[in-house]
């Protein structure tokens, strides 16, 4: 009995050491695949980390250009420079070179350079310079998205004083009875600044009547040179005229040439049928005088 009882308890031993071993085991299993997922998790957020780096980097490289624009485009020459590429490529898809110059002195000697002239028919020049105070419409854009009226009404008055003052500078600087017409043209290159100039009230009137000095857009003095361009052709084709109708007068002399040679030629044909007609009658007598010739003789 007591043997059966140390057996037992032998038993009960070897029991609870294997299920103690497994339980070790178990946890260790448990403890590596907790490593090995810690592991994964680490290696996923560093491949994150990684992939948000880049996202930044190309984020940085588009906000870099961006900023450069804005730089750009904030004032001063190189919103200038912008202003007079714009006009360029407008007068340069319009016009051929012999109709416009760059860089033009307009008042001799002044030393006085506006940005383009172009040529008219009747021996004129018609001043063009660029104009964009983007700094100050900047400055417009911003007071008016934090919707401060004060600052937007302060910002719209310094527009309006810069283009009043930029049209006075135009006048008096490249525009001369006998060299020029009587007007000048400033080039704004913003539709949306064209947009908040035309809004300014009476604005445009006024430099007008009081600069002679036409402020444009884009489109506007695309429009307007295009017809500028309209009447160079006209004019073009009225010095071509004398020669287009003296032409046009040979052509119809050898229409009429031809037309009188035509009816001769009928009348040819006319008498060359006429002939042949005569020909095929006698030809015809003579077969019945050969006939009868031949009856004889029988």
């Amino acid at each position: 009995m007591n043997l059966w009882i140390v057996i037992f308890l032998l038993i009960v031993v070897i029991a609870l050491l294997s299920f103690s071993i497994y339980l070790n085991y178990k946890e260790s299993n448990q403890g590596d695949e907790s490593r090995d997922s810690l592991r994964d998790l680490d290696q996923a957020v560093e491949r994150q980390q990684a992939t948000l780096g880049d996202l930044s980097k190309d984020i940085q490289s588009f906000q870099d250009p961006l900023s450069k624009l804005n730089r750009y485009l904030s004032g001063g020459t190189l919103a200038g420079k912008f202003g007079e590429w714009s006009l360029e490529a407008i007068i340069q898809d319009i016009f051929h070179p012999n109709h416009y110059e760059s860089n033009a002195e307009v008042i001799a000697g002044t030393g006085k350079r506006v940005e383009f002239v172009v040529k008219l028919p009747e021996g004129l020049l018609l001043p063009i310079d660029a104009k964009f105070p983007s700094g100050l419409y900047e400055n417009y854009l911003s007071a008016a998205e934090v919707g401060d009226e004060k600052l937007v009404k302060k910002s719209i008055d310094d527009i309006r004083r810069h283009v009043v003052n930029d049209a006075e500078d135009i006048k008096e600087k490249y525009v001369q009875t006998g060299v020029t017409i009587d007007l000048g043209v400033m080039y704004i290159p913003s539709e949306s600044l064209m947009q908040l100039v035309d809004s300014i009230d009476n604005l445009r009137e006024q430099i007008f009547r009081d600069s002679r000095v036409l402020i444009m857009g884009p489109n506007s003095l695309a429009a307007y040179l295009i017809s500028i361009h309209m009447g160079f052709r006209t004019i073009a084709l009225n010095e071509r005229a004398g020669d287009i109708m003296e032409e046009f007068g040979k052509l119809k002399k050898e229409f009429e040439r031809f037309g009188n040679s035509t009816d001769d030629l009928l009348k040819k044909a006319e008498s060359m049928l006429k002939a042949v007609n005569e020909h095929t009658t006698r030809e015809r007598q003579m077969d019945k005088a050969i006939n009868k010739m031949e009856n004889l003789d029988s």
